[in-house]
């Protein structure tokens, strides 16, 4: 008769079910929606229904959980992109990444742009998980300014919230812009980034 398995790796196990949990979320809610059954999504993921409501209360903290693993996804793309160079350097990536990913309208980005719309309407559970995600967002922007500033890619002069908070209210607005067909996006998104490279 074999041994239990260890406690380390017990937590293991348990940690890489919910991540295969997790990624089959998401994968059936970019496909069917938020909606989708925990049924169907423990069906994908290969566990039982109660193996789901193991790792998951409830349908809500799936979705919570859905929603930190995109925001993550996202935010990790983005900040790789604009991490390197000067400060300048790095704001216009960050503005030029967001708006290709958001632009793309891949099933996973049309995911993230609901949960991100719902956060302020109809799934309030989400909203205090957007308000820090955007918190942190605005003070990587301002901090992006402030090294601009720095090291003297970006004008002194400017007040560096203002300009951050400028830059996190227009990514605000790509996610909008998805219901716009995409020559529309694009126009909007290249006259917001020649505006930005006048301004700084």
């Amino acid at each position: 008769m074999s041994a239990p398995p260890a406690p380390s790796s017990r937590a293991a196990t348990a940690a890489a079910t919910r991540t295969k949990l997790i990624d089959a979320a998401i994968e059936r809610f970019a496909t069917d929606g938020p909606d989708a059954s925990f049924d169907q999504v423990a069906a994908d993921a290969g566990v039982t229904k109660g193996a789901l409501y193991h790792h998951f209360a409830s349908k809500d903290g799936l979705i919570e959980a859905v929603y930190r693993e995109t925001i993550r996804r996202h935010s990790e793309q983005v900040i790789a992109r604009s991490s390197d160079g000067d400060g300048r350097t790095r704001l216009l990536g960050l503005v030029d990444e967001s708006a290709r990913l958001y632009g793309s309208r891949t099933p996973f980005y049309s995911l993230l742009t609901r949960l991100h719309l719902e956060a302020g309407t109809s799934r309030p559970n989400l909203a205090a998980i957007a308000r820090r995600v955007q918190q942190r967002q605005r003070e990587y922007m301002i901090d992006c300014v402030r090294s601009g500033q720095e090291d003297g890619s970006i004008d002194p002069s400017l007040d560096a919230v203002a300009v951050g908070l400028t830059v996190n209210a227009a990514l605000q607005g790509f996610l909008v812009q998805q219901l716009e067909d995409q020559a529309t996006q694009l126009d909007w998104v290249t006259r917001f980034r020649s505006l930005m490279e006048g301004m700084l």
